[in-house]
């Protein structure tokens, strides 16, 4: 950023030569903002790129470096700066000075979020662009102690993983905190509390490598002496760096002491110092190669506690000649402490990588230097560590809260984004952008067209980031995880433009206690244009309208499974991807679900009913009925899906209704016969309609399929407890899913869970059972044949 000294005239020469942008400018400076340099984020950005982009490699490095555990308070890159343009400008922060340097060619975004309050959830939610809730962790935004399922499956694509598909060299480095898999030497994964049955010879059995990292340097996860208890040992790529357990130390503290593994030069002071040398080591293999652009996924365990049996944290003596142990300090002068002196040490660490890429030249783009076309991300996972749990806090940047809380202190965070060659920084940006959107961005910035099962929650704000659009970025944003009163552990907030709305938990985990039950139900909401510190709940005229719009948003978008625009293709199938939700087979009557067109939608035909026809091989991966657990995650098809292994077991009717004045009419109606009758397409199998069924808007229609208890064939379970959902035709609008007993729909009832829950819990929601086929040129008539 530009000095806060230069006067106003020089500042305004500098960045407006033109005598209308510099009235706006002026404007701007005396009436919104106290820092000069971050009175521009209403003038629209420069259009062309601000380097020639001649022989520019079109797809940038990509750095992203996120602390842990901290707040917009404890960076001096938010001094001085009004969060909102209403409010107070943040009076003390901690002084990062490599940080504030970094504005200078940042954007620097006062409506940064991490997409929960806690660390593990946050994660997952910027490696997978899904929203943190929905992965099987409900009950708390980070990983238990102990042994734990790995977060993200092997099933979805993550961040990494689509970088490597277009031709990036992938590296993570430090804390990775979504869950590993250990050998026990049996090629099952280690389930002692204490880690104790690993066999440290063998590869991991599930960790960063197998979910996209080329390379990867660091730890499991946390690292606090009475609470965490993974072997305390550094893990390269998928092996222990050490091996030899007779040599491995026993430590740990109170309730875990002489417990927890270690290698004999385990110093948690270190891991600092041996991040960075890895990460310099890892960008000067990469000035080598000229071929491949880089992504460096760099996650310090600083500022996080790291509670050892010398204090809270571990801090470090000095990190690349800079002395840390006792040297940080406020902006008033003041002298902090050991949790600021690890918020310092990640300055310098990031002040280091800046300077290397500054001094690095560029192999892939000649007489350039590696930060010119570097993406750069700074931010963190979530709010402070510190702090009043349900008061303001001089670390959140005075707002509300701190970690583990839905309030602002929680979960909006630091964020700066810094791109030389196309961005221009010194800017403050005041749209909405959560770590989820992250994905779906690079995405775009890299040429990367997204697939429908791909980043189904994150949003592109590319077009943000370099502010050309003209109206503010609407699309809802939701938040996980509030530990401890006045809400439940599995809450949700949903934030529209100023708007945000916090819900009663038990939408996310149904059966909690004291719960929901399945409804997305209004707690508080909040005006944060009117009051950013949430003082107290927002009540107007319009207010319940509000919230009730609010929640009726997060209850769709939680239900069906994605927040973005999938791109499914119009007309052929109604499902067009299964989906992975939990199979079952443990009802009599017709399953099915309620629909209408979506308005526009013309000439809407159905030429086919079918039904969903699972691979022989497929087993549910819990009860129907039971509540999950953390070891019964959904589940995806085996593969490959060919007609040799589908088949039905059992004799099944589909029927197509509409409603109308009350009254139920049958449209068509198909038999599929036991075997490999009618027609295969991917999942489903369909005969075709003797006359097709043309559907009208406005009309409400009903989609069923017989079944019987234990028949052999299953259909998919309406809701997902960690698994991707169905991808519906964007021409149908599911409306609910359905069981009916006696073949009537004034008759029908909520499919069977794990117990009676709200009629909320199956809007939006279909079973992957009956489906049927609309008119689509090339498609309609080019069946699968059914092989035997």
């Amino acid at each position: 950023m530009k000095n806060t000294d230069m006067s106003l005239m020089e500042f305004l020469n500098t960045k407006f030569p033109l005598t209308a942008l510099r009235v706006t400018a002026v404007l701007l400076l005396t009436g919104i903002s106290d820092h000069s340099c971050f009175a521009v984020d209403h003038v629209a950005t420069v259009e062309s790129d601000t380097v020639d982009a001649t022989n520019r490699p079109a797809k940038p490095n990509i750095l992203i470096m996120m602390a842990d555990d901290m707040g917009i308070g404890d960076t001096s890159v938010y001094l001085n700066v009004r969060l909102s343009p209403t409010s107070p400008p943040v009076k003390k922060t901690l002084r990062t000075p490599n940080l504030k340097q970094f504005t200078e060619s940042a954007i620097v975004f006062t409506d940064g979020y991490a997409p929960a309050s806690m660390c593990s959830a946050t994660r997952y939610s910027l490696l997978t662009g899904r929203f943190a809730h929905r992965s099987y962790l409900k009950y708390q935004g980070w990983l238990p102690h102990g042994p734990n399922t790995p977060m993200i499956q092997q099933g979805l694509t993550t961040l990494p993983e689509m970088l490597q598909a277009n031709g990036y060299h992938t590296a993570g480095i430090g804390k990775y905190h979504v869950g590993m898999s250990f050998d026990n030497g049996k090629g099952k994964p280690a389930e002692d509390f204490f880690f104790h049955d690993i066999d440290f010879t063998k590869p991991i059995l599930d960790g960063p490598t197998h979910h996209g990292f080329d390379e990867y340097f660091g730890v499991t996860g946390n690292t606090e002496d009475p609470l965490d208890t993974e072997p305390r040992i550094l893990i390269r790529n998928d092996r222990f760096t050490f091996t030899d357990r007779s040599r491995m130390k026993l430590i740990g503290m109170k309730n875990r002491e002489g417990k927890i593994l270690s290698a004999p030069d385990w110093d948690l002071s270190k891991l600092g110092p041996l991040y960075l040398k890895e990460a310099k080591d890892f960008l000067t293999r990469q000035s080598n190669n000229p071929t491949q652009p880089f992504f460096l996924y760099y996650v310090p365990n600083a500022n996080h506690f790291q509670r050892n049996p010398k204090g809270d944290y571990a801090v470090p003596d000095q990190i690349a000649g800079t002395r840390i142990k006792g040297e940080s300090r406020y902006s008033d002068d003041s002298v902090a402490n050991d949790r600021e002196d690890m918020v310092l040490e990640n300055d310098v660490v990031f002040g280091n990588l800046l300077e290397t890429l500054k001094t690095t030249d560029d192999p892939r783009w000649p007489g350039h230097k590696l930060v010119e076309n570097t993406l750069i991300i700074f931010t963190s996972d979530n709010g402070p560590n510190v702090g009043d749990n349900l008061g303001p806090n001089q670390e959140s940047g005075k707002l509300r809260g701190k970690k583990a809380k839905l309030w602002e202190g929680g979960i909006r965070v630091p964020l700066m984004v810094s791109w030389p060659a196309v961005l221009e920084g010194g800017k403050l940006n005041r749209s909405i952008v959560t770590l989820t959107d992250l994905y779906a961005t690079l995405a775009h910035i890299i040429g990367h067209s997204l697939n429908p099962e791909e980043a189904q929650d994150s949003h592109n704000v590319f077009a943000y980031w370099r502010g050309t659009p003209e109206i503010p970025d609407t699309r809802p944003r939701v938040f996980f995880c509030h530990l401890g009163p006045p809400f439940l552990n599995d809450a949700l907030a949903i934030r529209q433009g100023a708007n945000k709305l916090i819900i009663e938990g038990g939408l996310t985990m149904p059966w909690a206690s004291g719960g929901s039950r399945g409804a997305a139900t209004p707690t508080v909401l909040y005006n944060l244009q009117h009051d950013l510190y949430e003082t107290k709940p927002y009540a107007d005229g319009s207010s319940t309208d509000t919230a009730n719009g609010l929640a009726a948003m997060l209850l769709r978008i939680h239900n069906r499974g994605h927040a973005r625009q999938l791109n499914v293709i119009n007309g052929g199938p109604l499902i067009q991807n299964p989906g992975w939700h939990n199979l079952r087979n443990d009802v009599t009557g017709e399953v099915g679900f309620t629909f209408r067109l979506r308005a526009g939608s013309e000439n809407t035909v159905v030429t086919h009913l079918g039904m969903f026809d699972d691979h022989d091989r497929d087993k549910a991966a819990r009860a129907a009925r039971s509540i999950p657990l953390d070891d019964e995650r959904d589940q995806p098809s085996k593969s490959p899906l060919r007609g040799k292994n589908h088949s039905l077991n059992s004799p099944h009717v589909i029927r197509l209704l509409m409603q109308a004045k009350g009254q139920q009419i049958e449209l068509a109606q198909c038999q599929l016969k036991p075997g490999t009758s009618g027609e295969l397409l991917n999942s489903f199998r369909y005969t075709r309609l003797p006359k097709p069924v043309h559907l009208d808007e406005g009309v409400t229609y009903v989609l069923l399929m017989s079944t019987r208890v234990a028949d052999g064939d299953h259909f998919r379970d309406p809701v997902s407890f960690d698994g991707l959902s169905p991808q519906v035709n964007p021409d149908i609008v599911v409306q609910r899913s359905l069981l009916l007993r006696e073949g009537s729909l004034s008759g029908h009832i909520d499919l069977p869970a794990f117990e009676d829950l709200t009629d909320f819990y199956s809007r939006f929601r279909l079973p992957v059972g009956p489906t049927l086929r609309l008119a689509e040129d090339g498609l309609a008539d080019k069946p699968q044949t059914s092989q035997p």
